[in-house]
């Protein structure tokens, strides 16, 4: 919508007016046929036509566009009263500098700032709205201004509840609210403390069954291991055994060879004599030619003897 014709002084030239709202161009735009719009009243207007409500020519928001440079300026030349002229305001200002103006003026109507721009006037039910100028002396006897309960209560009152504030009966009420929201997170707390615990608790449930299971597999392995020492252990007692009688026998031998290697010619005879007698049936031989090699024989056997017992020892 277009600025009322009625509030500008002086003459406003028609090529200046809305072709649609036919008031003073707010934010123009202009078609290709050269016909200016305010911009909401051209949007409003493409939306269920396409076409110049002036000449009927096609017409689309994309083919809309600002405004020839000499009429911007003529526009903004123009003069226009306050739009708080009915309260009392008689700036008269140039278009251009009218927000400016507005967001200033001193009759302009503004929301309680105690309020919010929710709270409604407590006597009729009516949003409240002061002029600018008589806001200061409004907030100082405004129902809806807050301010400390002056019992020393700490609650923060409008002054329009002050004469039915009970301090008791509000101190009461904010310590049960501390209770319940002081009851709600002990148990969230124990919510999650139990939650906790069940979780270590399963955690340690199933560090202890693998435990288990380990000293369980490390108990076989050293049952296995114990066995493995046994039964080298008793071989070991087996081999010493074997040498000692090794040694044993083969201290003997050596002994035995002593003995041999010691013992006197004549000694070496008498198997011969022995052999002689239990050969008596048979036919008689020469002494003389029987002993040399009968000896011999002897000796040779024995060393053979010893020698294969001293390998056997060697070899155990």
């Amino acid at each position: 919508m277009g600025f009322d014709l009625e509030r500008f002084v002086g003459y406003v030239n028609e090529g200046l007016l809305c072709c649609v709202c036919r008031d003073v161009l707010e934010r123009p735009l202009q078609a290709p046929c050269e016909h200016a719009f305010c911009s909401a009243c051209i949007s409003s207007w493409l939306v269920h036509h396409h076409s110049c409500p002036e000449d009927r020519l096609a017409l689309d928001v994309g083919s809309l566009k600002p405004l020839y440079r000499y009429m911007r300026n003529d526009l903004s030349r123009l003069q226009i009263r306050c739009v708080n002229a009915a309260q009392g305001c008689e700036m008269v200002c140039s278009l251009e500098s009218l927000h400016t103006h507005e967001d200033e003026c001193e009759f302009a109507y503004v929301s309680c700032s105690n309020t919010g721009g929710e709270y409604v006037c407590y006597y009729c039910g009516c949003p409240v709205q002061v002029e600018r100028r008589g806001l200061e002396a409004h907030l100082s006897e405004c129902n809806f201004r807050s301010r400390e309960c002056p019992n020393g209560c700490g609650h923060i009152l409008l002054t329009i509840d002050q004469s039915q504030h009970n301090c008791v009966a509000e101190l009461r009420t904010e310590v049960e609210m501390l209770r319940a929201e002081m009851l709600c997170k002990v148990e969230e707390v124990r919510r999650e403390m139990e939650s906790r615990l069940d979780s270590q608790r399963r955690h340690m449930v199933q560090k202890e069954s693998l435990l288990r299971n380990e000293v369980e597999e490390l108990k076989g392995q050293l049952s296995r291991v114990m066995c493995d020492i046994r039964a080298l252990l008793g071989a070991e007692r087996l081999r010493r055994q074997e040498v000692v009688e090794a040694e044993l026998e083969k201290r003997e031998l050596l002994e035995l060879l002593r003995e041999l290697r010691n013992a006197p010619p004549e000694a070496s005879h008498l198997p011969l004599h022995s052999a002689q007698a239990t050969h008596a049936s048979g036919p008689p031989s020469s002494p003389l030619l029987g002993e040399g090699p009968r000896k011999g024989s002897t000796r040779s056997l024995t060393l053979d003897c010893l020698k294969r017992k001293s390998r056997e020892v060697t070899v155990i």
